[in-house]
């Protein structure tokens, strides 16, 4: 009789979970045959009580709300967990401060404020050679006079973002110091939650050569994968033009930009990642292309929101099963960028022209139908308000799939218009 081999226990994760990153489906699905998971929940985020039920099928849950992180560790290490990731930019710094007292692999708590703290991150870069922008750290309640000295001393054009942020929310252009004053004075005048502080940047300009390809942005993303320090690229993704003020449109993987322009595209990534001191993890680095080379806009701590089911849709390849590999010590070992035999792509549609509300949409059956469109997702429908300040994430709809060439999705991106029409009306 033949002894039956048990096969070995998966390593356990405990996973940080943030209701507004990735979804526990996809989580779930993506951690099959790495990792068991423990969500770690806190229940005072909005939308995080409701998704307990949900979490509780795929394993334990354990409290993080208005706990020390010595004591949530505690609970993790009775649970024998292997790992700890988070994916969500606002609780990188705390899952830090936990994966140390559990002593496991993760960011460190300095490279964790590097990754959300744009100023720290801005003089990390600054100070391994990296070009970047002028940089001034503005907090709300500042005083008019010193917004006017800074007005008199700072190059305009300029860019004004929160300090911590996401999804390009409540990012705006400034183009003068009056510019400046009304703005913030706005933010200080708001009913709604907004940021403690602000960082302004001088704008870094466009190049005189359309450097993205034609019917793109001169901006992109690189998808990193860091194992033991070791830095290696997955993918460089493409961006559509921006919506004002600065609103993502659409992203392609892998890019439309020419090899050499990659190559250098690349080593900046390299170079960032490393200035930010990053040693284990999934990064989404944000370039914006130059006359005078790539210039790095951002240093992510996760992959990027949307890009690794493109690039999965592309290639098969996923980065988010990377990344919870990673976190539990399996050796990925990995080489890229990845081959990619199709362009997967998301598009988000908002409406021709500026609207409050929307009243109807139409023509989305139509479009859904096109060869190459494996999903379309109404983010905003009729008797609902879109708001610009909200960033890229509050958009009509999207759509997402994959085509075989560039001329093939820009053709796609045209029908999003032509098909579908929006109508609404602003108060």
């Amino acid at each position: 009789m033949t002894d039956l081999v048990r096969p070995a226990p998966l390593p356990r994760l405990a996973y940080v979970y943030h209701p507004m990153s990735v979804s526990p489906l996809t989580i779930v699905d993506s951690a099959k045959g790495v990792c068991d998971l423990v969500w770690v929940v806190d229940s005072s985020q909005p939308g995080s009580t409701s998704m307990q039920r949900l979490l509780r099928r795929s394993g334990p849950i354990v409290e993080a709300a208005g706990r020390e992180v010595a004591d949530v560790a505690v609970e993790l290490r009775a649970l024998a967990v292997d790992g700890v990731v988070s994916l969500h930019d606002g609780d990188l710094v705390w899952t830090a401060r936990l994966a140390a007292e559990l002593g496991l692999p993760f960011h460190s708590v300095e490279t964790a404020i590097r990754l959300t703290d744009k100023a720290a991150q801005r003089a990390a870069l600054g100070a391994a050679g990296l070009p970047v922008p002028a940089v001034h750290v503005i907090p709300l309640h500042t005083d008019e006079e010193e917004l006017e000295l800074l007005g008199t001393q700072f190059p305009f054009p300029a860019v004004l973002k929160p300090r911590e942020g996401q999804s390009s929310r409540d990012t705006l252009p400034i183009a003068s110091p009056a510019e400046l004053l009304a703005t913030m004075a706005e933010f200080r005048t708001r009913t709604e939650p907004t940021a403690a502080e602000f960082i302004l940047e001088s704008y870094i300009p466009d190049p005189s050569t359309p450097l993205g390809g034609e019917g793109f942005a001169p901006f992109v993303s690189v998808e990193g994968i860091v194992e033991n320090g070791r830095v290696a690229h997955a993918t460089i993704t493409s961006r559509t033009p921006f919506r004002w003020p600065f609103r993502e449109t659409g992203l392609a993987t892998p890019t439309v930009i020419e090899p050499g322009l990659q190559q250098e595209i690349l080593r900046v990534a390299t170079e960032a990642a490393l200035a930010v001191g990053v040693t284990i993890g999934c990064l989404h680095t944000e370039i914006k292309l130059t006359d005078d080379g790539p210039v790095v806009i951002e240093v992510n701590g996760r992959p990027g929101g949307g890009v690794s089911e493109l690039l999965e849709l592309a290639s098969g390849f996923s980065i988010l099963r990377t990344a919870l590999r990673l976190a539990v010590g399996d050796p990925v070992n990995f080489t890229g960028p990845v081959d990619c035999p199709r362009i997967g792509y998301l598009i988000n549609v908002f409406p021709v022209e500026e609207l409050e509300f929307i009243d109807s949409v139409e023509g989305l059956a139509e479009l859904a139908k096109v060869e190459g469109v494996d999903e379309v997702v109404v983010v905003r429908g009729p008797g609902q308000r879109i708001d610009w300040r909200e960033g890229s994430e509050i958009h009509v709809f999207h759509l997402s799939g994959t085509v075989a060439s560039f001329d093939e999705l820009r053709t796609l991106i045209a029908l999003t218009t032509s098909l579908v029409r929006i109508e609404g009306h602003n108060l």
